[in-house]
Order: structure tokens, then sequence, then C-alpha cells
């Protein structure tokens, strides 16, 4: 066992393994435990009295060690990044709701996003552990490690990581880029701004790249405008900048795509101080249907929230009922852009 502290890194394992065990059912014994994963006493002894602390084990006098598992319902830990956002709070309420319908006692606690939360996963109780929005997908061998051995199981949401055993469940960004395109190109926009609003990580990238390719094979002209984020910036300021060379005449395009509804609706507030009439002039497309004060202007891919949830949810479900086979890695598909006020036919004005 690599690693710095082999009586934490056993305990995971051993809370993974009573998982699979059935109420009642003998576990082995310490000296069984030290032959088996090959570590000494001192290593097996502090792991098993943290199990017992927990309630997971209980010595019964000359008969050994017994699995005991908790009465009543399970626990679904959601563990959030501590900053304000619409997407944070919208995806909080849905599986809220969503662990309430499947039976589920829901608990939701911060992190400040500048820690490492997979570092401290084993110091939270739970059935189930759902971690939503980890600061950088790309994760490091140790990150995975951790979210792997964790003694609660862990579901990812909103990050696809497609590492082998790392479980998640998020939007399929290729597709939300994609439908994204071919909305604007199907508008008969052919010169798109593309504004990349969002840190540089893999479900943005994913975003970025199917829109770039779905654009370009629609005969469109994708200019991109990155923010250059980095997790925890906000992206207001460079838009500005990018509104300010808009409004000077640098960039010639008729919409702007951004991949999210934050970005876009800075861009739109901004650009409508600026005198730029939405959409007649530039129609601006956002990506998520977050719930924040403007939204009902903004036209935008919606992101299947919902959808997401009840994947999460069946996926707890699974992994509490300890079932050998089911899907751990999920891509959700966006249904559909709803329309509302900032974007232009412009097919439809040729026509007239």
């Amino acid at each position: 066992m690599e690693t710095t502290n082999k009586s934490e890194l056993l305990y995971s394992r051993l809370c993974r393994r009573i998982a699979g065990m059935a109420d009642g059912a003998l576990f082995p014994t310490v000296r069984q435990l030290m032959a088996e994963y090959k570590v000494s006493q001192a290593t097996v002894t502090p792991a098993v009295a943290t199990l017992k602390e927990r309630g997971l084990l209980e010595s019964v006098p000359r008969r050994g060690m017994f699995v005991r598992r908790k009465a009543g319902k399970p626990k679904l830990l959601l563990l959030q990044q501590d900053w304000n956002s619409y997407n944070l709070r919208a995806v909080r309420n849905r599986l809220k709701e969503a662990a309430g319908t499947h039976g589920f006692v829901f608990e939701v606690k911060f992190f400040d996003y500048h820690e490492d939360i997979c570092e401290h996963l084993n110091e939270y109780e739970a059935d189930v552990i759902v971690l939503d929005g980890i600061t950088d997908d790309q994760l490091s061998s140790r990150q995975v490690m951790l979210l792997t051995q964790s003694a609660a199981p862990v579901i990812l949401c909103s990050n696809a990581v497609p590492v082998n055993q790392i479980r998640y469940v998020c939007g399929d960004n290729t597709a939300s880029g994609a439908l994204a395109a071919r909305y604007l190109a199907g508008c008969g926009h052919r010169k798109i701004g593309l504004l990349y609003c969002e840190p540089h990580i893999m479900t943005s990238e994913a975003i970025t790249r199917s829109f770039s390719f779905v654009a370009e094979n629609s005969d469109c002209l994708v200019s991109l405008l990155d923010c250059g984020m980095k997790p925890g910036d906000r992206p207001d300021a460079k838009i500005r900048e990018f509104v300010k060379r808009y409004t000077d005449g640098e960039y010639d395009f008729t919409a702007l795509f951004a991949i999210s509804d934050h970005g876009a609706l800075v861009a739109l507030r901004e650009l409508e101080a600026a005198g730029v009439r939405i959409p007649d002039e530039l129609s601006i497309l956002g990506l998520g249907n977050v719930p924040e004060p403007g939204i009902e202007r903004l036209t935008t891919v919606d992101a299947p929230r919902n959808r997401i949830a009840e994947e999460v949810m069946e996926m707890a479900v699974n992994l509490v009922s300890c079932r050998k086979e089911f899907r751990t890695q999920i891509d959700v598909i966006p249904e559909q852009v709803v329309e509302r006020d900032s974007v232009k036919k412009r097919s439809a004005l040729i026509a007239i």
C-alpha cells in the first residue's frame, strides 16, 4: 500500500468490503486481515477500531466481529464549493428533491474551492457522497486514488472524468456544443463569436471543440473570445473588454455563443449599455438555463438537471444496494434549446 497512512487506506478498503456484506455477517479477525492485506497489527488495529466507533462492526465475546449496518434511511451527502453560484444552487435543489423521492436523508456541506477536497473525503460520514464542482477535472493520480478508495463511494456530479473506477454523472458537453452550433447555423448565422467564459478544464474544452467543429462544418466562421479564466475567476472584466472591442468595430460576427449563462448575461447587459440592440444587431446564445436574473430574456441550451439528479440517485441506490452491474459513467444529453428573445433568425429576415 503506497500511502503515508496505511491504516487510513485499509479503513477505506474495509468500508468498501463491508458495503458488500450482509448485516450480521462474520467479519475476518485482526490476524486474518493482517495476512490477507499483508500489513502489521499496528495498521489493522486503528482501522478496525474506527469501524467499530462508526457502528459498522461489533465484537461479540468468544464469537468474533460481525457487520452491523445502521438502521434507518441511507444518507446522501452533497459536497459543493462555497462560492455563490446559481448553477450550484439549482443542482442542490434538484438533488434534494430526488433524494427525498428515493428515500435518502439529504445533507449538504460546503468546502473552500482553494482546497483539494479529495484529501478530506474520509472526514465525512455518509452512505454515498456526491461531489459537485471540483476545481479541476484533470485529476492527479493521487486524487484518482483518493476518489476511488474513499470510505464512502463518491459520485462526481457535473464533471466528466473518464478514468476507470471514477463514477460520474454529467451533462454531455460535446452534445451541448454541437447543439448550440447547429441552432445558430440553422438561424442563418455564418459569423459567430465563441465566448470562452469558463476555466480551461475538460468539460469546457469539450463544449468549445464540438461547437467549433460543427459550426465550421456548417460553413460558419468562428472567432474565439477567450477570457483566460482560472478556477475561481469571474469573467466580467474581460467581457467588458470584448464588448468595447466589438463596439469599436474590431469583431465581425452576427451571433455570440457563451459557454455559460452567466457570461452570456454579462455580455447582454454590457452590450445593451453600449447601445447595441439585442437581438436586432447581435444575437446571444447561452448554455445552462440557470435561474439567474435576466434569464427570462436569454435563449439558451437547456441543462438537463432533473435527469442528472435522477441518474445520480439511481447510481446511489445501486451503490447502497450493493448491486454489481450498473453504469458508473453517464453523460446526459441536453434535450433542447430554450428559445426566448436574444437570438434573431436571420434566414427569416432574408425571406422577408
